[in-house]
């Protein structure tokens, strides 16, 4: 009989300690399921969540299937109730995050739209994005209209690509923000211009060929009337870039489209026409993308290179090469190509 009562004694205060565990914690419990209400912690990442609770730190995975599409800030001190489910490797699986951090309100231009690539660096908030990108940090506002279904979720070393437009205030506002694009070739790429493959650009590289150093060695292409250079105007030594081709008559590979993987072309932005003017002078390797790195009589010009820049007769941007461009002073403060052409 005394052993039947320590028995039950025994479960009963088993029972107390688990209650008062679980009660421990700011949580509900449905079936299978619980939700934790916390702040997040600044040791969460992408994929694991530190939830900070007045019961203690609660570690919980995210995955694929996690639906984050009401909490895309993971940023330290964010208050959210997430919702868990347990997995067969005994973490709690995130299966819903939600929060009541929201964008702020702004109006924007989307009729002129730039995309810019980089990575989200600090001082990034609800409301703006600084992001590092290779001309330097942009901060970009954040709207409730921003389409953010694209992006896992916006933190701190997170690369993304945004395309962006100018407000009324002079900021540039986020359309849409979405992660970097994965090392997957784009399909829509390959259906339209060929097969695909990456590399870096070679000091072999010549006006009319391009040699690039891949994974499996060295390709050599021809450059013809045809190449779309849109997205790669600037083949330097040491360049990452995308090389979509066809096979030629000519029993050689072609180049039908170049994707520069390092850079893209700077915002779009107002320029002073008042400001024209024209200036000629050689390439210095230096030269990306986004900017035009001009050496002239009176020294080394820095001229931004965007969507509204007109190439003329010059689809590559190569060191040495002499050109005559058309400038003029942008609301940014920078010099802006309106356009670049060859020096007869």
């Amino acid at each position: 009989m005394k052993k039947s009562i320590s028995a039950i004694l025994g479960v009963a205060l088993t029972l107390i300690v688990v209650m008062a565990g679980a009660l421990a914690f700011p949580v509900t419990a449905k079936a299978s399921e619980m939700t934790f209400t916390g702040k997040i912690d600044d040791r969460t990442t992408a994929e694991k969540m530190y939830l900070s609770t007045s019961g203690g730190t609660v570690e919980i995975k995210i995955d694929d299937s996690t639906d984050n599409s009401e909490a895309k800030f993971f940023f330290p001190g964010t208050k959210v109730s997430v919702t868990c489910s347990t997995g067969s490797d005994g973490y709690w699986h995130a299966t819903s995050i939600k929060s009541e951090v929201k964008p702020g309100k702004a109006e924007v231009d989307s009729n002129k739209t730039s995309n810019v690539k980089g990575k989200i660096a600090k001082g990034t908030t609800k409301e703006m994005i600084y992001l590092k990108t290779n001309d330097g940090t942009m901060e970009i506002k954040l709207d409730p209209e921003t389409d953010l279904s694209g992006v896992k979720c916006i933190m701190i070393g997170r690369e993304v690509e945004i395309v962006c437009a100018r407000g009324s205030d002079a900021y540039m506002h986020a359309v849409s923000v979405k992660d970097k694009a994965t090392n997957a070739l784009s399909s829509a790429n390959v259906a339209k211009y060929g097969s695909g493959v990456r590399g870096t650009v070679t000091d072999q590289t010549t006006s009319n060929k391009l040699v690039i150093k891949t994974s499996e060695g060295k390709m050599e292409f021809a450059i013809d009337g045809n190449t779309d250079a849109s997205e790669g105007r600037a083949i330097f030594p040491g360049t990452n870039v995308t090389v979509y081709f066809y096979r030629g008559n000519d029993a050689w590979n072609h180049v039908s489209k170049v994707v520069n993987e390092n850079d893209s072309p700077s915002a779009t932005v107002t320029v002073d026409e008042r400001s024209k003017a024209t200036v000629t002078g050689r390439i210095k390797d230096k030269t990306k993308e986004s900017t035009l790195y001009l050496s002239t009589k009176e020294g080394t010009m820095e001229i931004r290179l965007d969507t509204n820049t007109a190439f003329n007769n010059i689809p590559f941007l190569m060191e040495d090469k002499r050109v005559v461009v058309t400038l003029a002073t942008g609301s940014d403060g920078y010099n802006h190509a309106l356009s670049v052409s060859p020096e007869w």
